[in-house]
């Protein structure tokens, strides 16, 4: 996994722990003045882990971490 983004979502997972977050917080932490142009890009990442088992995605973008 060489994508940025999806590193910052696995990243606030284990920061977060239980605690459900938006798409937007990872972006606005990683691009805390540009992030607005990154909404697409993190959606993307967050649809790929989804793929991969790696989260839980609502349909509002929140995400979750997956319970192993």
């Amino acid at each position: 996994m060489d994508n940025i983004l999806e590193i910052a979502i696995l990243e606030m997972c284990r920061q977060k722990g239980e605690k459900p977050f938006l798409c937007n917080e990872v972006i606005q932490w990683i691009y805390p003045q540009d992030w607005e142009k990154f909404t697409k890009e993190i959606q993307l990442a967050a649809q790929g882990l989804k793929q991969k088992g790696k989260i839980m995605l609502s349909e509002n973008w929140e995400i979750n971490k997956v319970k192993h």
